[in-house]
């Protein structure tokens, strides 16, 4: 079992790399989340892992400990009402205010092993008739490496499958690859997944129309958090949209605004129009 100073000691490191809070009565979560990787650099247990940490003061050890501490639980079209939104609301008003001259580009930041951008991906080859020939970029990141590696793989088990995937889009959209299912070649060319850290992201990263952050801030401390919504706001167009998960839109209010109606839908404070 993860020993009291051991959970500080991990706290402490998560929380400077990725402004995770980690709790003091959170041993259990540790041990769950590093017992695969402890194995995987040859260590009996995590108690192990955590001594090895402290002692060779490893960075490429301790990065894969707080990435591993950042996974979280995701799966498809997890609040399929804001997918309808950015179909039949956000895109055509974007799509008019753009003049179909620019793409319109969607990023998943804290994109955990893809489900969130591929469901976009899915609901974009499925309704040509909403979007025409309108042109849309999505991309994905997340801070952890072994995550955006599964991403870009598209392989899913049953169990994954099972979550928020009716038969027919797994029909449609995915491949048997032995227990796994794969997305199809054409529909993972549609997003782009790229490792980052929400706290530092690339200063060339450009602007998006649309973010989602969902189901991340919650982790983080509240200075973290103050950190990753300045930075949204940063890339998040002027006349751009940030879906969250449900009860984090009061993280982010001063730079956005909530869409009255709309659960953890936000937009700049001086954009009014919505509904196409």
């Amino acid at each position: 079992m993860v020993t009291a100073e051991d959970v500080l000691s991990i706290a402490s490191e998560a929380g400077r790399i990725a402004g995770l809070a980690i709790r003091p009565e959170q041993g259990a979560m540790i041990e769950s989340r590093l017992s695969a990787l402890a194995r995987a650099e040859g260590y009996d247990n995590v108690n192990a892992l955590i001594g090895a940490m402290k002692t060779r003061k490893d960075a490429k050890l301790t990065g894969a400990a707080v990435e591993a501490l950042a996974g979280r639980d995701t799966w498809f079209f997890r609040q399929r009402e804001q997918y309808d939104l950015i179909l039949n609301d956000m895109l055509p008003v974007l799509a008019r205010a753009r003049g179909r001259r620019h793409p319109i580009r969607i990023w998943s930041a804290g994109c955990s092993t893809g489900q969130e951008a591929y469901s976009l991906a899915m609901m974009l080859t499925e309704e040509t008739g909403h979007i025409g020939d309108l042109e849309i970029e999505i991309v994905g990141t997340d801070i952890s490496r072994r995550a955006i590696e599964r991403a870009r793989a598209g392989a899913y088990s049953q169990f994954d499958v099972q979550r928020g995937l009716s038969i027919h889009r797994l029909v449609k959209h995915f491949e048997q690859s032995g227990k796994d299912w794969r997305l199809k070649t054409a529909l993972r060319s549609m997003v782009r997944f790229e490792q980052g850290n929400l706290l530092t992201p690339p200063e060339d990263a450009g602007t998006f129309d649309i973010i989602l952050c969902r189901n991340v801030l919650t982790a983080l401390t509240p200075e973290a958090r103050k950190r990753v919504i300045a930075n949204l706001s940063a890339r998040c167009a002027e006349d751009g949209y940030l879906l969250m998960g449900e009860g984090e839109a009061a993280y982010a209010a001063g730079p956005f605004r909530a869409i009255r109606g709309q659960k953890g839908v936000l937009t700049r404070p001086d954009v009014t129009e919505l509904a196409a």
